[in-house]
């Protein structure tokens, strides 16, 4: 902990231990926020009007989330490709994922992709996948995994605990895919993906 001198805050001048510092020593106010529907555009606008790194998004007056300068780097980086994709990503905690587990989840996820390119363009599956350290008779871990589909018409999350990396994954993915199939969006996008659920689910299309 180098010892330097505090150039913000009410210790300013003061030579202080730099990890000592309270987080209202270094804090910027007051709080800027945007409304959780706020469009990227305008979001990145404040960033730039009020010099500020991150925003703080608020829906009825409620926090509900935070977004950075770092958030904008996946929708920017779609933006440079040829073709708009989907795209996936993994956080791995506790456990290792094996080269043919996530081939596995890979196959998966580029099924998905077909299924849902035409409706959402660009967006990204966020994998987060931990164990709790036991294991069942065929030693399979226990497995929580949860998913956050990120894409322009919102964000849909679904989540799976189970025994085993592949089947919690793949559970977790089916339910993410009913979610999506019965969520506004896509129905307004096309009323096929409402005969899919209907479908899914075992039910009459008559339903509709």
């Amino acid at each position: 902990q180098p010892n330097e001198r505090q150039t913000t805050g009410d210790r300013a001048g003061e030579k202080v231990e730099t990890f000592s510092i309270p987080a209202r020593g270094i804090m910027s106010k007051p709080v800027i926020t945007v409304e959780a529907d706020t469009n990227l555009r305008e979001a990145a606008k404040k960033m730039r009007d009020y010099n500020v790194s991150c925003l703080a998004a608020t829906l009825n007056d409620r926090l509900v989330g935070i977004i950075t300068k770092l958030d904008f780097l996946e929708p920017i980086s779609q933006l440079e490709t040829t073709t708009p994709n989907l795209t996936i990503q993994f956080s791995v905690k506790d456990t290792r994922i094996t080269p043919d587990q996530q081939a596995y989840m890979i196959d998966e996820f580029d099924s998905f992709t077909r299924k849902y390119q035409e409706a959402f363009k660009i967006g990204t599956l966020f994998v987060y996948i931990k164990t709790h350290g036991a294991a069942n008779t065929r030693e399979k871990p226990l497995v929580h995994c949860r998913l956050q589909f990120r894409t322009p018409k919102g964000t849909f999350v679904s989540s799976d605990e189970s025994w085993g990396i592949e089947p919690t994954f793949r559970t977790a993915l089916d339910r993410l895919d009913r979610r999506l199939l019965r969520s506004k969006e896509l129905l307004a996008y096309n009323p096929k993906y409402a005969k899919d659920y209907l479908h899914k689910m075992g039910l009459p299309e008559d339903e509709l």
